[in-house]
């Protein structure tokens, strides 16, 4: 005896494939939608970061140049250079 199969049980299961197919992809959209979120933040804060990089580079070729040391040493150490006169006032 041949067991037959009936085009309700082909239904049932072209249905329940796609269903579970559907539920896959919705799964698959998902993650990747969220891996998108995710790399989308990580370029932003690359970037900030880059940024303070290049802020930190240029502060660093400023604090090489004799500019910086003169300054230093006139605003931080009170130094001034051998032809100045140094000025003091009496009242504060």
């Amino acid at each position: 005896m041949r067991h037959r199969t009936t085009p309700k049980f082909w239904l049932f299961m072209i249905v329940t494939m796609l269903i579970v197919f559907s539920v896959s992809f919705g799964v698959l959209q998902h993650r990747y939608s969220d891996g998108e979120r995710q790399l989308a933040r990580i370029s932003d804060y690359r970037d900030e970061l880059d940024l303070y990089v290049r802020d930190l580079n240029e502060e660093l070729e400023y604090v090489q140049t004799d500019a910086y040391i003169i300054r230093a040493a006139r605003d931080q150490l009170g130094l001034i250079m051998p032809s100045e006169v140094r000025y003091v006032s009496g009242a504060n």
